[in-house]
């Protein structure tokens, strides 16, 4: 009988050996050198995770230490971006109900708050320098517009208005005055690709960066002075850097065979965290990498194996 009672109350706070998060396989051998920590989504499934749920994890990049900081069967977590002073985590999640919302959690995944409130999708929350407020994507009046909410009092304040092709994937400036986001503007043959746009906080303008191809996922530099993005000239995606005014394209070298997604700066500018696929939507497999900046060698691999490991920050 008492065999049986510690077997209960070990499965009713979760203590059973299949209920551990499985976590993103480290990329073996893990490069060196490499120091801070990364943010990032993955929908690796396990015993405790069957249906494979987009979960929140971290990785410590000098030991590739990888730990999910959020759980659940019947929801996704999204998007994960460090704030200013790396003690908070913005995220998506359709936790709340069946439409995404933005929450905040402590670093650690704890006290997760819901910030937005709306029967629409709301996506892909940034940070303005200060800590107080969100820039996000809404569907809530349009196919894709551009919102800011402090989270003080929750006060929402619309930026774009029917943007043309949607206005999504914002990253604000480090200065806080200008937001880049991607927009499908730029028409080629019979279609609409993505563009990089910026816009102005303070007026409202907005001017687009001119492009040989589509690009998207546009991420500032620490100075300010730099855009990285996705380039989607050519097929597999590459990742370009560029001036903040669309001046002086260059692109990355590249892994062979690989598309390459979602570049994110390191806080001293040297590196940039992305993720790399042999194919893109259909037959996809997402690993995390890493590229030196300045372009004096390809990515590297992070991670390893299943699952789709996405959207990288590195915390400040």
């Amino acid at each position: 009988m008492a065999r049986l009672i510690a077997l209960v109350l070990l499965l009713s706070v979760g203590g059973s050996a299949a209920q551990t998060p499985v976590t993103p396989r480290v990329a073996a051998p893990l490069p060196t050198g490499l120091a801070g920590t990364l943010v990032f989504q993955s929908d690796l499934a396990g015993p405790d995770n069957p249906q494979g749920r987009t979960r929140i994890y971290t990785m410590n990049l000098a030991t590739g230490a990888t730990v999910a900081i959020t759980r659940g069967r019947d929801h996704r977590d999204e998007s994960p971006r460090w704030s200013p002073d790396g003690s908070r985590i913005a995220f998506k999640s359709n936790r709340g109900g069946n439409q995404y919302d933005i929450y905040v959690m402590n670093a650690d995944g704890s006290n997760p708050v819901r910030i937005t409130d709306h029967p629409a999708n709301d996506n892909d929350p940034a940070w303005l320098p200060d800590g107080q407020s969100l820039v996000f994507n809404s569907e809530r009046d349009s196919r894709g517009d551009l919102y800011r909410v402090w989270l003080n009092d929750r006060r929402v304040e619309r930026l774009t208005h029917h943007f043309v092709g949607r206005a999504i994937m914002p990253n604000v400036s480090p200065d806080g005055r200008s937001v880049a986001f991607a927009a499908q503007t730029l028409q080629r043959l019979q279609f609409w690709e993505f563009q990089v746009h910026v816009l102005d906080l303070a007026s409202g303008k907005t001017r687009a960066l001119d492009n040989s191809g589509g690009a998207c996922w546009p991420s500032w530099s620490p100075d300010g002075r730099t855009l990285a993005n996705v380039l989607l000239a050519t097929e597999p995606s590459t990742i370009q850097v560029r001036a903040a005014d669309g001046a002086a394209p260059r692109t990355l070298p590249v892994m062979p065979a690989m598309w390459h997604y979602y570049p994110e700066w390191s806080r001293d500018g040297r590196w940039l965290a992305l993720s790399v696929s042999p194919a893109h939507h259909a037959g996809e497999d997402w690993d995390l990498a890493i590229a030196p900046a300045d372009g004096s060698r390809p990515p590297q691999r992070l991670t390893s194996g299943r699952g789709n490991d996405r959207l990288p920050d590195w915390k400040p």
